[in-house]
């Protein structure tokens, strides 16, 4: 923040600590209970935490609408305007694009793959299965992808991780926490809330920002996605039956 030392270590007294080093403490404890991610617990236990924290005779639906608008809004919000247009940009010039959606990203990834599909061209969806997984070997620097990743995390993961980066393969992870062993090669992180008062993880979030990535793209090329759609439309209008 371009202060001195001493600037620093008289506010860090006159707001109740010993000094700098007792304030970063203090800090690294409070960021660190912050971060603690219920996906990181068996989903029983998940099931026992949320249940003491949110249970109550009726559900509280303003509650449940602060918490979901909450995720939604933070998940846009906390990230740079920069790495939305990165990750826009690259996955419209790349050659291939892959969209891994591993266990509760599997839904996510692949409704975003299908729509994608109607803007651009060589995309596939990988969920989880090894045969799938193998056409990862087949990818070079031309191509991206995508991967979303919310814990519990796994060695598997860390395994995938690990092989893109050894191919060279840029990617990004939509993801709710720096601990996914993605993030360490990855061009780009995007990070979402998935808060919720159940044993699952919220998609909004998720969902916010792929929609907001697919809106860039919309209309980063308009005129090509126009004549695209239109050509879609025109193949599909003979198997559409509309009643009126």
């Amino acid at each position: 923040v371009g202060m001195s030392d001493a600037s620093v270590i008289r506010f860090c007294r006159a707001v109740g600590y010993s000094g700098f080093a007792n304030l970063k403490v203090q800090l690294q404890k409070e960021l660190s209970l912050h971060s603690e991610k219920i996906g990181k617990h068996s989903l029983y236990d998940r099931f026992v935490m949320q249940e003491e924290k949110y249970s109550k005779d009726e559900l509280d639906l303003s509650e449940m609408l602060t918490l979901m608008g909450g995720n939604l809004e933070n998940s846009l919000r906390q990230n740079p305007a920069a790495t939305f247009h990165t990750v826009a940009d690259k996955l419209l010039s790349a050659r291939k694009k892959i969209i891994i959606g591993l266990r509760g990203g599997k839904g996510c990834a692949v409704r975003f793959a299908r729509l994608l599909q109607f803007l651009s061209s060589d995309v596939a969806c990988i969920s989880d299965g090894q045969d799938e997984l193998c056409s990862l070997a087949e990818l070079t620097g031309q191509d991206v992808v995508l991967v979303l990743n919310f814990s519990r995390f796994y060695r598997f993961d860390e395994k995938m991780a690990e092989m893109l980066a050894a191919q060279q393969v840029p990617y990004f992870v939509i993801t709710d926490s720096r601990a996914s062993p993605f993030v360490k090669s990855a061009q780009a992180v995007l990070l979402a809330d998935t808060e919720h008062c159940g044993f699952f993880h919220s998609m909004i979030g998720v969902e916010g920002i792929l929609e907001y990535l697919l809106i860039l793209m919309c209309w980063a090329q308009p005129e090509s996605f126009r004549a695209k759609l239109q050509q879609q439309d025109a193949i599909l209008a003979k198997y559409r039956e509309d009643k009126n």
